[in-house]
């Protein structure tokens, strides 16, 4: 532990507001001392840092009196080395040693409480919210397994597909779309339909990945008339919708088949002047307790946030290592160059991976 330094390099904010304008640089942050972990935490040497849109939007509501210090570092995706142990680890997870590669996403209670986030050189984590990088990965491409890769995983298992199901995947070509296509694929095997949608100029990608139609969602705007048209007679099994898209659920019955599932993974898009969070909240609401005699979607409907956990962790590993899974990075940056990051035009952002790892 001893080569651990007392100081690391770190983005860090002290007030709220627009990413790009509170995140600075800092050469020489204090490091956290492996004094301070918990018995069931581990401290990395971060690789490489995953740039998400949640991030800025963290970064923009919480009040400044949430850290403890009134400094803090945003970030919890990450893939890097062990660095020191807490007292537990050897006993409960022996496969964790010092300087082993590991993939994984730290708590937001770490973030929150004491304002440690993966921006940096280094960052505690709980142990159950990490693992051992697959065979044969590196560990730019293991950073993108940590909140994406669950979410895949997990969103698949939401909508309960079988093999020679048919499935639709709204935004196939982002970070988390691109990864529960290849989930899907893998699911509902050679006999299953895989339809994705993304923009013209990722259509080559998608397919590579495993959809058997792709869909120009620019060229066929709304998506969900086009739906209707072509998928009315042999309807989908399920619909995850990466993007969030209110309409898409709201018309599914007409391709969507009764007892199909409809999961989604974000914020969903509300199509009103103002587009406001009590907009967004009715929406839910609506969604998910309005019963169909009274005008709501007669079609199960869900949204579903990764959960990090072992076992989780492990069948993402081995879908890697069984080669039915592999991140798709866009582009990797330097860390002084997180600010380019977060000027990057939405567009640019959010139909590749979400900017990809620092």
């Amino acid at each position: 532990m001893s080569d651990i330094p007392p100081t690391m390099p770190a983005w860090s904010y002290q007030t709220r507001g627009p990413i790009s304008k509170v995140l600075n640089y800092t050469p020489d942050f204090p490091t956290p001392h492996p004094s301070t972990l918990s018995p069931n935490e581990v401290l990395i040497k971060i690789a490489y840092s995953g740039f998400t849109p949640s991030a800025s939007t963290l970064v923009s509501i919480l009040p400044t009196w949430i850290h403890k210090d009134e400094t803090a570092i945003p970030e919890l995706e990450f893939s890097g080395t062990v660095a020191a142990l807490g007292s537990n680890i050897l006993a409960s997870r022996p496969e964790l040693q010092l300087h082993t590669p590991v993939f994984g996403i730290t708590s937001l209670s770490v973030l929150l409480r004491r304002g440690l986030g993966t921006l940096a050189g280094y960052c505690p984590c709980p142990a159950d919210r990490l693992s051992v990088v697959p065979v044969g990965m590196d560990l730019e491409h293991a950073a993108a397994l940590g909140g994406n890769g669950i979410t895949a995983v997990q969103v698949v298992d939401a909508v309960q597909v079988k093999r020679g199901g048919k499935v639709f995947v709204n935004g196939g070509s982002g970070g988390t779309g691109s990864m529960i296509l290849q989930v899907v694929r893998e699911r509902v095997g050679e006999s299953g339909v895989v339809v994705a949608s993304c923009s013209s100029g990722n259509i080559g990608l998608v397919k590579s990945l495993g959809a058997d139609e792709v869909i120009d969602y620019r060229a066929h705007d709304p998506l969900h008339e086009y739906l209707s048209k072509e998928h009315a007679e042999a309807r989908f099994d399920a619909i995850i919708d990466t993007v969030g898209i209110q309409e898409l659920y709201t018309y599914s019955p007409r391709y969507l088949r009764e007892g199909g599932r409809f999961v989604n993974i974000g914020a969903m898009q509300i199509q009103s002047a103002t587009g406001s969070l009590r907009a967004f909240a009715w929406a839910m609401i609506m969604n998910l307790f309005w019963p169909a005699w009274l005008g709501g979607t007669p079609r199960w409907y869900k949204m579903v946030s990764g959960t990090p956990g072992v076992d989780v962790m492990a069948r993402v590993k081995r879908l890697v290592e069984d080669g039915a899974l592999e991140p798709i990075i866009d582009s990797t940056w330097e860390m002084e160059d997180a600010l380019k990051v977060c000027i990057m035009p939405l567009k640019h952002r959010y139909d590749t991976d979400e900017s990809g790892p620092i």
